[in-house]
């Protein structure tokens, strides 16, 4: 029997939201940023400013040429958080079976819920009418219903504010058909453009495009390509409501746009060694080590460049990554530019497995460890920082995932 999948897709969430609390927002185009607007990207922009030509990650001073009444404001992530909550406790009401797949976003597995296609479009109407009692009535979702995540995905965006379409087995061919090759979640511009190389511009050709020399250019992820371009997709939804564990990430990573350009090699320290310790405290949450450590400078003149490497031993600890990362940038940075944002992701994860060290200050470390690791369960990633770290206030950003992480 075909799966009965919903996707809901809050539209222009950070905007809906902020318009919802503030009366003076309605009816205006506002882009939600981060802390220091002039320094930032608009994170979502209110319906008003799409129709004015303001997209998503587009910088502030774009969007401000672009749409000179934009309103600029700052994003409230324990808001949306907030909200966030409230709307996946709506959707559990009705399965155990939820995927978070962003802060925005969740699938529905409805298939031992209801029997056909008429009844998931009934309970999402019923949904709909929740979301607009708990929430209000100025945020909105579109809703996509298909056998997978993949058509349910793209069926959620086709009809957008406040949409839903249905979309059988027997019409996905004809969905793929009327869509762009990026409208699918999982295809960027960068694999557009080589699908584009190979003489691929639709999905209908992408179909028809041989397997092997698919495979041949993107080893396994053409084979997904290829069934993709048919509407095929094996994803479960599990019954976990935990996010981290619902889907397969293959890296962890965080970056950060200082609050001015700086050339000082003592700032950069200080926050690649912050961002270092939340990455790796993200690793010990997952039970998980990293070997490939990769960083990412972008300079004042808004030019980027990365380096990564692999370590011997497999880790979890910020301060061995952080040790790493630095290692690689003194060796590339070009110190006649300064630095405006430094990333930092660990990839190539494995399980971690508990073994005793030999040596009194390895156990020492290990047992201070698990206690502040216990203190960020129970408080927060910002239960405790270190002394050298003090003077690196980083401020909580708007994006397009969960804030907690």
């Amino acid at each position: 029997m075909n799966k009965i999948i919903l996707h809901i897709d809050m539209n222009s969430y950070f905007a809906s939201v902020e318009q919802q609390a503030n009366p003076f927002l309605r009816g205006k185009p506002i882009g939600i940023t981060g802390k220091h607007q002039e320094r930032s990207i608009v994170a979502a922009a209110s319906l008003e400013a799409k129709r004015l030509g303001v997209k998503t990650a587009m910088s502030t001073w774009e969007a401000k040429r672009v749409c000179p009444s934009l309103l600029l404001y700052p994003g409230d992530p324990e808001k949306y958080s907030d909200i966030t909550q409230r709307f996946n406790k709506i959707y559990r009401e009705y399965t155990d079976r939820v995927d978070e797949f962003s802060v925005d976003e969740s699938f529905l597995d409805l298939t031992d819920v209801t029997q056909d296609y008429l009844g998931a479009t009934c309970i999402a109407l019923t949904i709909r009418e929740q979301l607009k009692t708990a929430l209000g009535e100025h945020i909105t979702a579109s809703i996509g219903i298909a056998s997978n995540k993949l058509i349910a995905k793209l069926s959620s965006g086709h009809l957008k504010p406040n949409g839903l379409t249905v979309t059988p087995p027997t019409q996905v061919i004809q969905l793929l058909d009327n869509s762009e090759l990026m409208d699918v979640c999982g295809i960027g511009p960068r694999i557009e453009q080589r699908l584009n190389d190979l003489g691929i511009h639709n999905f209908e050709q992408l179909r028809h495009f041989p397997l092997q020399p698919l495979i041949g250019e993107f080893n396994q992820y053409g084979l997904w390509l290829h069934h993709a371009a048919w509407g095929e997709e094996k994803t479960k939804i599990s019954t976990n409501t935990n996010i981290q564990t619902q889907k397969t990430q293959n890296s962890y990573g965080h970056s950060y746009t200082l609050p001015s350009d700086t050339d000082d090699p003592l700032e950069m320290k200080r926050c690649l060694l912050a961002l270092s310790d939340r990455v790796a405290w993200r690793l010990r949450r997952d039970k998980l080590l990293a070997k490939k450590i990769h960083v990412i400078i972008r300079y004042a003149d808004f030019t980027s460049t990365g380096q990564q490497c692999t370590i011997n031993t497999a880790t979890a600890d910020g301060l061995t990554l952080f040790r790493t990362a630095w290692r690689l940038m003194e060796r590339w940075r070009d110190e006649t530019k300064s630095v405006r944002l430094l990333g930092i992701s660990a990839s190539e994860l494995s399980q971690s497995h508990e073994t005793q060290s030999l040596f009194k200050k390895d156990q020492r470390m290990r047992s201070l460890q698990k206690t502040l690791d216990i203190l960020q369960h129970r408080y927060g990633p910002r239960a405790w920082i270190r002394a050298s770290t003090l003077h690196m206030n980083m401020k909580s950003r708007s994006s397009g995932f969960h804030f907690n992480q």
